[in-house]
């Protein structure tokens, strides 16, 4: 089996399948930074998939819009940090406000995950690997239509993000808080506290980050602190838009069915999903594989048991 893709998916999906023995292939020379917003998960099943304990955090959420607190959402600030952070109205996290049941991977947890795991880096997926062995594939699929050269490839309508991490000096944050700002005048469109650590997610690329830091920390968390280790990491298809959903799923069937190729993933399906969905459609995949297998595992002992038969007739 080979899992195309070294980011969050491709590693949960080589815990998932060590019994298959997968050899990852990632395009980039070392593990990449796999995932640049928030890991925080709302369920207990990539914990359980990973065999690593997850710290349980309850989450407290706000709006500031306007140099007002609003504890409460409504439809025109939900609509307004919709079409800042994807140009659309969509339905976003800020609309649900009550405090939310959350689970913490821990800091090492990429290293941990990767461990054991049998990764080629330097190495991409070309269409000469596409030999009847299973595939799990996490790669974005736009990538994936030019491997196989789809013809009808659509326009991918996406938004590139940038989060800013850093951590909180000289006091000891025990608390997780998360605060929307809707306003288009704030560069940053949500500012998350996971304990010392102090996140900012922008839609544009940021030019005074550390500004931006420490007057958020200083006038929305109330914390008048320094920070330290800041760093500010872009990923490419931060927010995606959807695609004529039938062709989305014509070509996912289209690479099972000719090169038993199974998607895995928000970027391989093109879909909206979180890194809690993975583990369910990664098992959803086994099930899929298993069946393939008993069923060419049949057609092969029947090859055999006519080739027996012609052979006693002649």
């Amino acid at each position: 089996m080979i899992i195309a893709g070294a980011g969050l998916a491709g590693l949960i999906a080589g815990n998932i399948f060590r019994n298959y023995s997968p050899r990852i292939i990632e395009m980039q020379s070392s593990l990449p930074s796999n995932h640049k917003a928030i890991l925080r998960f709302r369920d207990h099943s990539v914990s359980k998939a990973t065999g690593i304990e997850f710290k349980k955090v309850k989450v407290r959420k706000a709006i500031a819009y306007k140099g007002e607190w609003l504890s409460r959402s409504n439809p025109k600030v939900a609509n307004l940090y919709s079409i800042k952070v994807t140009g659309k109205v969509q339905s976003r996290s800020c609309w649900n406000l009550n405090d939310a049941e959350r689970f913490l991977s821990p800091d090492d947890f990429i290293m941990r995950i990767a461990k054991g795991l049998k990764i080629n880096y330097s190495e991409t997926l070309h269409k000469s690997m596409f030999d009847g062995q299973p595939i799990i594939s996490t790669i974005p699929m736009p990538a994936m239509m030019d491997i196989v050269g789809w013809k009808d490839k659509p326009e991918f309508p996406y938004r590139s993000i940038w989060s800013c991490w850093c951590n909180i000096k000289d006091y000891d944050v025990q608390v997780n808080q998360t605060i929307y700002y809707p306003d288009l005048k704030d560069p940053y469109y949500r500012a998350s506290l996971l304990g010392n650590k102090l996140i900012l997610e922008y839609n544009q690329e940021p030019w005074q980050s550390r500004e931006d830091v420490i007057s958020v920390l200083s006038s929305d968390f109330g914390i008048d602190t320094e920070v330290t280790d800041l760093h500010v990491k872009k990923q490419k298809y931060g927010k995606i838009s959807a695609i004529d959903d039938n062709l989305r799923k014509e070509f996912l069937y289209y690479l099972t069915r000719e090169f038993n190729v199974y998607s895995l993933g928000r970027f391989a399906t093109w879909k909206q999903i979180i890194l809690d969905d993975v583990v369910d459609d990664a098992n959803k995949i086994m099930k899929l594989i298993n069946v393939e297998n008993k069923r060419r595992n049949y057609h092969v002992n029947m090859t055999i048991m006519n080739g027996e038969l012609n052979d006693s007739k002649s």
